[in-house]
């Protein structure tokens, strides 16, 4: 079986000390089995002017292991829209990433929905940290999904402790699908297939920050049905992300 993650991180961010090459990816990948993960960089764009670049390099590095996500703070304004649409234009860059807790920035303000929308135009996913801080809970969330109903939106399956909330929220909103990286408990991802369908859940782990293996196991221990189970351990994530192929093979 084929497996997407949806989540995950590279890059080599020395402002603060973070340093997370692709490699260290993609041997957390390997050792659970995943094939394809979607990345982002630490910091973001336009300010953060090796957003780009460093996804271009990782996902030329290894071309069939990796996608990137533009990482955006929409406080950029006009310039934040511009790198977007530079980004858009390289095949292995998929989707846009929004992190409320670095750009201080709620995902219904202006300057969010401005990106969102800009995604929706591009035919861009937007993923947006969510759950664990102000200004990046399941109903802030909600609130931008709501005001763009154009674009589509993966977050966090409440992102440590708001599983329940953010399934919640994803009823009023067919536009947002939940990942399950950060769930502590595995009955919340349950949960959320019983209550959204499995159409709505894809697979991440937030790699390297969470572990790819138990993360899967999380996954393979709900004893879904295998239609369920292969929903999100990729094909969501491949009509989402627009696939054709995945590490050569045909889908």
């Amino acid at each position: 079986m084929m497996i997407i993650d949806m989540h995950g991180h590279a890059d080599e961010f020395n402002t603060f000390g973070w340093f997370d090459p692709p490699e260290r990816a993609v041997n957390l990948m390997d050792r659970a089995g995943i094939d394809v993960t979607c990345i982002t960089t630490y910091g973001e764009a336009p300010g953060y002017a090796a957003a780009l670049d460093h996804l271009l390099e990782y996902t030329t590095r290894f071309p069939d292991r990796l996608l990137g996500f533009i990482r955006i703070n929409p406080a950029g304004g006009e310039a934040a829209l511009c790198a977007m649409e530079e980004a858009a234009r390289h095949p292995a860059i998929r989707g846009v990433k929004l992190h409320p807790i670095s750009n201080l920035l709620k995902p219904y303000h202006p300057f969010c929905l401005a990106v969102m929308r800009k995604a929706a135009e591009l035919e861009l996913p937007v993923f947006i940290h969510c759950g664990d801080k102000v200004a990046a809970q399941p109903w802030q969330i909600g609130l931008g999904a709501q005001a763009c109903p154009e674009a589509t939106v993966i977050c966090h399956m409440g992102g440590f402790f708001h599983g329940a909330e953010s399934i919640r929220m994803a009823q009023t909103c067919p536009n947002v699908y939940l990942d399950t990286s950060s769930v502590p408990y595995p009955a919340v991802i349950r949960q959320a297939v019983e209550t959204l369908g499995a159409e709505r859940i894809v697979f991440a782990t937030d790699n390297p920050c969470g572990d790819p293996v138990s993360d899967l196991q999380k996954v393979m221990d709900l004893g879904l049905n295998p239609t369920d189970l292969e929903q999100i351990l990729w094909r969501n994530a491949a009509k989402i992300l627009k696939l054709t192929e995945i590490r050569g093979r045909a889908i």
